[in-house]
């Protein structure tokens, strides 16, 4: 035995899931130099221990490919951390928004952008949007940012929208709404599908203030087992190519990040060189992001523009992920999707969420071949809030997972942080047990048993990246990316 043949570190006595199709289980791995070197049986491993091979003992635990978050937003998630948290196990009404917003004024210096998220309408007391009004109530002196927990609606202050410039005769942007008061015209503060517009001028946090939160979501995330993700962000710039890359090079710590290109950012990635793929081992690129979204009454862009625009993005060598979330949206992704040429490039075209897939569009998307990135952990999150607003005749197609691994179709998971939370054992529950927060269930003919869903936010997840051969498996040559649970997680009460 050479020295090159010596691990730098062996795992034995594990229940090793692989997630490898052909070698779906073994007792032990050997490591060198941050690569898995072998897998086999703890027997076969011991001969390449010496003095200078660390060995761990897994006593009988669980050992698995790192999760693979295939759909999230790291830095937005980084920038909800230092937010006025108005989520709905934080506020129950409007009053307590701007209870918690003026308290942030109080320590806030005077005129800084104060930001706050995650509020849901159904789950306040007054079943409403908040409004500019209600707002500059918290306070008028600061412009004032309140997110959605969805991601694709903002509430501003009149300070905030004077600001942005948003008044009486502003014209919305394609695909947006700018909500106006009945009596008076003027904007009410919601705006519907306005991120674009706002993200360069609502800026709340210093660049090292980002630089720390993005730190301390990385070890959230990497606490929870997750150790790849996808942002999956469609305004993302090459600017903040260049800001994750100079913190992971200062901090080092991140999970592996893959970026998707936002459309309208393509032009400056390929004028400096980055194409699908190109990178290193912790930052690649990733997909093109495309927003397609239905807020206006009809699906922007149109499927005529979205076909010119795949087509743009394959010439360039990039394959796509279409955002779709409403059902004619999901159907409009698929069609043109299908009916784009055919090749290496193409065969990675993903539809991001597929929440609303009724029959006929079940059936699209599989004639399709798109891989489908989805959050079955909105089960679990929003599962209620699906119950009581959601038509009773689209509640069997939502977040499918089952109906579409029947029909050969690709799905991976992914969180959406930090529209959704970032443990990935939420996705998994709900994928199995479909139950929602207070224990209902939800669409019980999409249950999946636990190993695809384990699949599915690792090898799965990294296939509809393009990097399975580095990461997502337990196999020699791939990135040593592991996790260790106590005993069996295959058996384990989903509970």
């Amino acid at each position: 035995m050479t020295r090159d043949d010596i691990p730098d570190l062996i795992l034995t006595n594990a229940r090793v899931l692989t997630m490898d199709r052909h070698s779906p289980g073994a007792e032990a791995v050997a490591v060198k130099n941050g690569r898995i070197q072998r897998v086999g049986r703890s027997s076969d491993l011991r001969v390449l221990t010496s003095g200078k091979v660390k060995v761990i003992d897994c006593g009988r635990g669980t050992l698995m490919p790192g999760f693979h978050d295939a759909h999230m937003h790291l830095l937005a998630y980084a920038a909800s951390l230092l937010a006025v948290d108005c989520r709905p196990s934080s506020v129950n009404s409007i009053r307590d928004i701007a209870l918690r917003i003026g308290d942030r004024a109080s320590h806030t210096p005077k005129g800084e952008w104060i930001r706050a998220t995650g509020y849901d309408e159904t789950s306040l007391r007054e079943r409403r949007h908040p409004t500019r009004r209600d707002l500059d109530e918290a306070t008028s002196l600061y412009p004032v940012r309140l997110d959605h927990r969805s991601g694709h609606a903002s509430v501003l202050n009149t300070m905030a929208l004077e600001r942005v410039g948003i008044g009486d005769s502003f014209s919305e942007p394609p695909g947006a709404t700018i909500e106006r008061e009945l009596d008076t015209g003027s904007p009410s503060g919601l705006l519907l599908e306005m991120q674009d517009y706002l993200e360069n001028r609502t800026s709340a946090h210093s660049i090292k203030e980002i630089e720390s939160s993005v730190q301390v979501a990385s070890k959230i995330l990497l606490a929870h087992g997750v150790t790849t993700v996808q942002d999956a962000t469609h305004h993302n710039s090459v600017s903040r190519w260049d800001f994750i890359s100079n913190l992971i090079k200062s901090a080092g710590d991140l999970p592996r990040v893959t970026l998707m290109p936002g459309y309208r950012h393509l032009p400056a990635f390929l004028e400096r060189g980055l194409h699908f793929g190109s990178g290193g081992p912790r930052l690649r690129t990733g997909h093109v992001k495309i927003m397609v979204t239905a807020s206006s009454g009809s699906s922007t862009p149109d499927k005529s523009e979205l076909a010119l625009m795949i087509s743009e993005c394959v010439e360039s060598g990039f394959p796509v992920a279409i955002h779709a979330v409403e059902a004619e949206v999901v159907r409009s992704a698929a069609e043109v999707i299908a009916a784009a040429a055919s090749d290496d490039v193409s065969s990675l075209h993903r539809i991001e969420h597929g929440s609303e897939c009724p029959p006929d569009t079940l059936e699209l998307v599989a004639r399709s071949a798109a891989k489908v990135v989805t959050q079955p952990s909105f089960v679990y999150q929003n599962g209620d809030r699906y119950l009581s607003t959601v038509d009773s005749g689209m509640l069997p197609h939502l977040y499918r997972v089952g109906s579409f691994m029947e029909r050969g179709i690709e799905v991976a998971f992914g969180s959406d942080a930090p529209f959704g939370g970032p443990d990935p054992m939420h996705g998994i529950f709900s994928a199995v047990e479909r139950k929602t927060a207070s224990g209902r269930v939800l669409a019980a003919d999409e249950s999946i048993g636990v190993l695809e869903a384990l699949e599915s936010y690792t090898a799965a997840s990294a296939r509809a990246s393009g990097i399975a051969s580095k990461v997502g498996t337990i196999m020699p040559g791939m990135y040593a990316d592991m996790i260790l649970f106590e005993g069996d997680i295959t058996s384990a009460s989903q509970e």
